[in-house]
């Protein structure tokens, strides 16, 4: 089986309203509400609120609708069906989360050098440390790293260390370890629009939306159209989008040119 794809499952869902609606109302935090002195005689000016709230259409549209010649739905040999419909739940999963890490790349860049086993450590770090500054919650952080990352990573005992301590519910979250207080994922990141390698996300989950308007799973259903006979289809279809509400509250680290 392979492995399940998790950046999308860390996204908030704390949207206002029902995604059947086709939008819905998600909020636009700042870091912070902001403090200010407090004068006993003329009292104190009014700010704007830290949050408002961003109207959001979910109008992406995703379907498979495969061909099974020669048989129909309830003739499909077993071990044909569990393997399309493995195919079919990991094609959706695979699509869901490079939605999500597209979102994530409308992100502030990282200015930092590019990694190595002797840097990649010290570059997360400070990232995460930027964020941290900002007002993100280290315990509402995550780091996503790409597979040529890990491999730099697993040189540095501090990094190497945290994966015994995660727990048996961390890991089963897709969790491989901790930097610097903050969770550790990894994934196949591919490449930003400019196909510079990616080699890691921080980002601050509060700050992230997945809406999920509906969906209908991968099914094998007859088909019943007019034109194919004694055969079937592998079919699914969902509507959703992710947003991203506060871009300084994602930082991209790409591979630069030498």
């Amino acid at each position: 089986m392979r492995p399940s794809l998790k950046i999308r499952n860390t996204f908030s869902r704390d949207y206002e309203g029902s995604p059947v609606a086709g939008a819905v109302k998600v909020p636009k935090r700042d870091m912070d509400v902001k403090i200010v002195d407090y004068d006993v005689k003329s009292g104190v000016e009014l700010s704007q609120s830290a949050t408002s709230y961003e109207n959001i259409p979910v109008d992406n549209h995703k379907a498979i609708n495969e061909l099974i010649d020669g048989y129909e739905a309830q003739a499909v040999p077993d071990n044909l069906v569990a393997q399309r419909l493995e195919s079919g739940a990991y094609s959706v999963a695979k699509t869901l989360e490079a939605d999500a890490i597209s979102t994530l790349l409308k992100g502030t860049a990282s200015t930092q050098e590019n990694c190595t086993e002797t840097n990649v450590y010290s570059n997360i770090v400070k990232d995460i440390a930027i964020l941290a500054k900002q007002g993100v919650d280290k315990n509402r952080m995550y780091v996503a790293i790409d597979y040529a990352t890990e491999t730099l990573l697993l040189t540095d005992e501090k990094y190497s260390n945290t994966s015994s301590q995660i727990g048996a519910e961390l890991a089963r979250e897709g969790v491989v370890g901790k930097i610097n207080g903050v969770k550790v994922i990894v994934e196949d990141l591919g490449k930003d629009e400019s196909e510079k390698d990616i080699e890691y996300i921080i980002y601050g989950v509060d700050w992230t939306q997945a809406i999920d308007e509906w969906a209908v799973q991968p099914t094998i259903n007859n088909l019943n159209d007019g034109k194919h006979i004694g055969a079937s289809a592998l079919q699914g279809r969902m509507v959703y989008t992710d947003a991203l509400t506060n871009t300084k509250a994602v930082i991209v680290k790409t591979k630069t040119a030498e």
